[in-house]
C-alpha cells in the first residue's frame, strides 16, 4: 500500500522553517512506521523572498508543482495507492484546487489535511470566489483529515465529505514517563518558539513586569529566535525592564537541552495572536512536562488546553495577571493544574495515540471500496 504525500517539507538538511514544516516531517515518520511506502513531493514554500520577488515565486510555484506532481502521478498506479495532501487554505486555495482536480481526473483517492488555524475565519471573511473555491476544492477530497476539531463544522457545511481529527503531537520520548515533580521556593514562567511580533512577546515581558509587583519570587525565561528586528526590539525591552535581572534570554535549543529546562519550569505564557496558530508544537512539549500554559482564545488554542481558566479573554495585561496571580497564590491549584495538562497530552496528544488513531482510520480508508 502506498501513500503519495505532497506537503512542505523544506530543506532536510535544515533545522524545520516553522511548525508547518515540523508537522509534515513528524507526519512522514508517522507514515512510514506504520508500514507505508511513501513517496514524497516537496511543496515549493519561500520563507525568505518579500515582495514582488515573493508573489512571483509563489505563482510559479503554485502553478507548477500541480502539474509536476500530477505527472509523477499520472503513471502511477491507482490501486491500493492514495494521495496525502496537506495544506493550509488561505492564498493558497487556488493552487489547492488545481492539484486536488489533478488527482480527482487521475482518479486517485485524495486525502486533505488541513493544517493551521483561522481556516473558518478567511472562509467566513473571504470573497463569494475563495468560498466557492474553498467548497469546489473540499467536494474533490475523499476525506478531510482535520488538525483541529474547530474546522470540522465548516467542512460539513460545504461538503459531505467524511472528516477525522488528526492533531499534532509529542514525540515519543520527549515527554517524561512520569510526572516531574516541581521546586516550590519560586515559579518559573517560561516561553520557547518563534521569537515574533504575532507572538506577543512584548506583551509577556508586560505581563512579568505587572506579575511581580505581586510577589518576588518570579523568574521569566524566553527561548527561541525570530526576525532579527523584532528580536532586537524584545532584547532591548528586556534590557529595559526594572526585572530585567529575572529573566534569561536563550536562543533556540535542541529537545535535549529543552527537556532539561521544562523539568523546573511552572507556567508557560502564551498569549498568541498569530492568525493562523495551529496545534502549537510548543504547546504541546510545554504541557507534557506539566507546564501549566496562560493561553489566548486564538484558534485552536482553547479545545488544546482543555481548561477555560487558563484561556484568558482578551489580549489585556490584566487577564494574564489574574489567571497568574490565583495560580502563584494556591500552590494546590497550581499542583492540580499541573497533573491536569500532564495528564491531558499523555492521554490525547502523544505520538503512540495519534499513530493508534490514524493506523486505524487509514486502514479503513483503503479497505472501504469507493
Amino acid at each position: 500500500m502506498r501513500i503519495f504525500f505532497f506537503a512542505s517539507f523544506g530543506d532536510f538538511d535544515e533545522i524545520p522553517a516553522g511548525g508547518g514544516q515540523t508537522a509534515a516531517r513528524r507526519l512522514l515518520i508517522l507514515l512510514k512506521s506504520l508500514g507505508y511506502e511513501v513517496n514524497i513531493y516537496n511543496r515549493h514554500r519561500n520563507n525568505d523572498l518579500k515582495g514582488w520577488r515573493n508573489k512571483i515565486y509563489k505563482l510559479f510555484w503554485g502553478v507548477f508543482d500541480p502539474i509536476c506532481f500530477g505527472c509523477e502521478l499520472l503513471f502511477k498506479r491507482r490501486n491500493d495507492s492514495i494521495v496525502f495532501f496537506m495544506t493550509y487554505a488561505g492564498s493558497l486555495i487556488p493552487f489547492d484546487f488545481f492539484i486536488s482536480t489533478i488527482t480527482r481526473i487521475l482518479c486517485f483517492r485524495t486525502i486533505e489535511y488541513l493544517a493551521g488555524g483561522g481556516t473558518k475565519k478567511l472562509y467566513e471573511k473571504g470573497s463569494s470566489i475563495y468560498r466557492a473555491l474553498f467548497k469546489w476544492t473540499t467536494r474533490n477530497f475523499y476525506e478531510v483529515m482535520l488538525e483541529g476539531t474547530e474546522n470540522i463544522s465548516l467542512i460539513k457545511n460545504v461538503s459531505n465529505v467524511r472528516t477525522f481529527h488528526l492533531p499534532n503531537f509529542t514525540e515519543d520520548g520527549f515527554a517524561p514517563t512520569q510526572y516531574p515533580a516541581k521546586g516550590k521556593d519560586t515559579v518559573n514562567i517560561i516561553y520557547f518558539g518563534r521569537i515574533c511580533e504575532e507572538k506577543n512577546i512584548l506583551l509577556s515581558l508586560d505581563i512579568f513586569d505587572e506579575i511581580c509587583k505581586h510577589n518576588d519570587s518570579l523568574f521569566f525565561t524566553i527561548i527561541g529566535n525570530g526576525p532579527d528586528e523584532y528580536v532586537r526590539k524584545v532584547e532591548n525591552r528586556i534590557a529595559t525592564s526594572k526585572n530585567s535581572h529575572k529573566i534569561k534570554r536563550i536562543d533556540k535549543v535542541n529537545h535535549e537541552a529543552l527537556r532539561e529546562i521544562l523539568v523546573n519550569q511552572h507556567i508557560y505564557l502564551f498569549p498568541s495572536n498569530e492568525p493562523r496558530e495551529g496545534h502549537s508544537n510548543a504547546l504541546n512539549e510545554a504541557m507534557s512536562w506539566g507546564v501549566i500554559p496562560i493561553v489566548s482564545s486564538n484558534n485552536f488554542l482553547p479545545s488544546i488546553v482543555g481548561d477555560s481558566f487558563l484561556v484568558a479573554k482578551d489580549f489585556e495585561t490584566v487577564s494574564y495577571v489574574q489567571i497568574l496571580l490565583a495560580l502563584i497564590n494556591d500552590k494546590n491549584l497550581l499542583s492540580t493544574k499541573s497533573h491536569q495538562v500532564y495528564e491531558r497530552v499523555r492521554d490525547n496528544f502523544t505520538q503512540s495515540i495519534v499513530k493508534s488513531n490514524l493506523e486505524h482510520e487509514l486502514k479503513e480508508i483503503f479497505n472501504r471500496k469507493k
